[in-house]
């Protein structure tokens, strides 16, 4: 059953990555702004999916809900630090930022980019038959609830507590803790969170190279190193947390409240 469900989905996933290659000209050529590119490479397939195959939806707003305040704490560090910013102010829709620093357009780009990884993984990766929601959810928007509270309490107490050196290093570091939690509780995932991330490897790389040329966001930190591609730069940590393990971080979530009944 499994095999021919697997077969049954190949021309889904051809659907996806043709979708995103007529995507790449389109948005070079009209040079559309940030929010645009988002709905294209991110919401648009993400819909597809949805609508091709039924999805887990207790466990995707779980997993949406804790990326979401995740998403927003290292945004919100990453701009305070200076890990990356975000557009200038002619490619935004949204002229607010919270607190000064995170971009509307942004959340919504961090919103399509959690539900295309999760619908993808579901549609094409995930067979579990049950649909509740682990109690480590609970514990896990406490935890992070929490953080975001501190967070605020300090900015505006002492913001220079929280300024550091290589803060896209920190920040990937502890973004990425789910992801290693998972693979150390279980590890016969490690492989499906890495396969799942080879498609996504295509996708991130191709808005990543979109969006510097079209100058929808900038690197202006301190970093271990730099990747050059078709004479565009960016940072080896966005390489390696965004672009290799984003895909994996993200699913390490959805995995983490799966109800096993343990």
């Amino acid at each position: 059953m499994l095999l021919t469900n697997k077969y049954k989905m190949r021309p889904d996933l051809v659907v996806v990555i043709v979708l995103e290659l007529i995507f790449i000209p389109i948005v070079l050529y009209f040079q559309v702004r940030f929010i645009t590119s988002t709905m294209l490479f991110f919401a648009i397939p993400a819909i597809f999916l949805f609508i091709r195959k039924p999805k887990q939806i207790k466990r995707l707003a779980a997993s949406l809900a804790a990326g979401m305040i995740m998403a927003f704490i290292v945004d919100f560090l990453a701009e305070l630090n200076g890990a990356w910013s975000w557009a200038p102010a002619g490619q935004l829709i949204f002229n607010t930022k919270l607190f000064g620093l995170v971009p509307i357009d942004v959340l919504i780009w961090y919103f399509f980019w959690l539900l295309l990884t999760i619908v993808y993984y579901e549609h094409f990766f995930e067979h579990e038959i049950s649909t509740k929601v682990s109690l480590i959810f609970k514990n896990t928007i406490s935890v992070f609830l929490t953080l975001l509270v501190l967070l605020i309490v300090a900015f505006y107490i002492n913001p220079a507590i929280l300024n550091f050196s290589h803060a896209y290093l920190f920040i990937g570091l502890i973004g990425a803790f789910p992801f290693f939690y998972v693979i150390i509780k279980k590890p016969h995932l490690a492989g499906k969170l890495l396969k799942a991330g080879i498609f996504n490897i295509f996708l991130f790389l191709s808005f990543e190279l979109t969006a510097l040329k079209l100058d929808q966001w900038r690197f202006p930190g301190e970093y271990i190193g730099s990747i050059q591609l078709f004479g565009l730069q960016f940072p080896f940590e966005e390489f390696i947390f965004w672009i290799i393990l984003g895909t994996p971080i993200i699913l390490s979530y959805y995995e983490l409240f799966v109800d096993d009944g343990k």
